[in-house]
């Protein structure tokens, strides 16, 4: 009877090494994924939640659609407004009815495949979620750390720089697909705002 105990014992962990390793991946394999994931949204909508290097946080619902068009409209604080259409970045604040334009130079910032590349990469996790960490002492941001549900969709991103400070951002809510108007990226500057065109420090 112990006998048959023991080799059921040694068949379980045999079977969890066996599953260990099929759902093993690599951190390349893993960021192929997790930039084919993101590029093949069109689009996309939910709730984004960041907090900056001072410990502030920003929530906001948001829509997305490709390539590079954005619209953030603040819940905390209210009033602020994020609009991107691919050309120029727009940063309304109603509070002080101030406006920066940001030129993008038409090309946009080629999202978030274009922030992890260049980075050596782990990976570990399942179907039920993947997590990345990428380093690497040539970026601004020398460690991110990619949170992804099972199909590779962005949950949680933290940035870290080498000093330590950085950045999380949290999405949450997403709904993937929904047809949205591409007029809602064209932000139309309040009559009698300020206009600050090209900040240094655009917020």
């Amino acid at each position: 009877m112990a006998r048959k105990k023991i080799i059921g014992y040694v068949c379980v962990a045999f079977m969890g090494v066996i599953a260990s390793e099929a759902f093993s991946i690599t951190g390349e394999e893993a960021l192929a994924k997790f930039r084919a994931r993101m590029e093949s949204i069109s689009t996309m909508r939910g709730t984004i939640s960041w907090t900056d290097e001072s410990g502030f946080m920003y929530t906001g619902n948001f829509k997305y659609m490709a390539p590079n068009k954005i619209y953030v409209k603040f819940i905390s604080p209210s009033g602020k407004i994020i609009a991107a259409n691919g050309r120029k970045l727009y940063v309304y604040n109603a509070s002080t009815n101030i406006c920066g334009i940001q030129d993008l130079g038409g090309g946009g910032s080629g999202g978030i495949s274009a922030l992890v590349s260049g980075y050596m990469a782990i990976a570990f996790g399942g179907p039920s979620g993947y997590t990345i960490k990428l380093s690497s002492n040539e970026k601004h941001y020398t460690n991110i750390t990619l949170v992804t549900d099972g199909n590779f969709l962005l949950k949680k991103a933290i940035l870290k720089t080498k000093t330590g400070g950085g950045t999380t951002i949290s999405l949450s809510g997403i709904i993937i697909g929904e047809g949205i108007s591409p007029g809602i990226f064209d932000f139309n500057v309040p009559p009698g705002a300020q206009v600050v065109n090209n900040p240094l420090n655009i917020r």
